[in-house]
């Protein structure tokens, strides 16, 4: 199925070559992105995550958390990232009952009881946007201004990640074990965001983080950051 001329980005051939160079399409699990789409989904108390990747006609479901249905693509015009990655701010969209992108064909969320999106970018270095890190819930709900910049700021993380292992290789051969001294050296600080998460779950009122809890995780998020980040320098 041809994706509709508005969800094309005017550089979409260059944004294709440079999502080459990661070599991500296939939907094999990997560890540490899993972990980080898990936490993910427990700090913003969502039911479902994901990383999407954003290729020719398809979008590649990758890291998927807790999604209703097992589905490895989908085809883009289906797929609200392939919105999101024409914007450079994070796409939010509370109520999907009652506004969606132009051009998304949303039947498919609302079969499977999914009102809620919130995505943000995975940008590359040079400045393309590959695929998102994307939020779905059931319920409508609101998406406050701190819990946008904790999404961007996790989008950030997992586009280093991403770097890493394009850098590094896969998680096979001799590369297994640089990639276990970065589970082990990440890992401390992912099980302090899930324990974040589950002691910000309010006992009433609607779902959202406090301002509080988001610096928190914030400040989480920055410490793995900065260690992936001082990684990719040394190699």
């Amino acid at each position: 199925m041809t994706s509709p001329p508005s969800l094309i980005p005017s550089d979409d051939a260059a944004r294709l070559r440079a999502l080459e160079r990661y070599q991500l399409l296939d939907a094999r699990s990997e560890k540490v992105l899993d972990e980080v789409v898990a936490a993910t989904a427990r700090l913003f108390r969502v039911s479902n995550a994901m990383l999407s990747i954003v290729e020719e006609e398809k979008v590649l479901v990758k890291a998927p958390y807790n999604l209703p249905v097992e589905v490895e693509r989908i085809a883009r015009n289906q797929s609200l990232c392939s919105a999101t990655i024409l914007q450079d701010d994070t796409a939010v969209f509370e109520d999907l009952a009652k506004v969606s992108a132009p051009g998304i064909d949303i039947s498919l969320i609302q079969q499977l009881g999914l009102h809620f999106y919130a995505g943000h970018n995975l940008r590359t270095p040079d400045g393309y946007n590959i695929g998102s890190l994307c939020l779905l819930d059931g319920p409508p709900r609101q998406f406050a201004s701190v819990e946008r910049t904790l999404l961007a700021n996790l989008a950030r993380l997992v586009m280093r990640l991403l770097e890493l292992r394009r850098i590094l290789g896969a998680h096979a051969g001799s590369t297994a074990v640089l990639w276990d001294f970065v589970y082990r050296a990440i890992g401390e600080q992912l099980a302090r965001l899930t324990a974040l998460a589950e002691r910000a779950v309010p006992a009433t009122g609607p779902a959202g983080l406090t301002p509080e809890v988001a610096r928190e995780a914030g400040d989480i998020v920055g410490i793995i950051d900065q260690f992936v980040a001082a990684t990719l320098r040394r190699t």
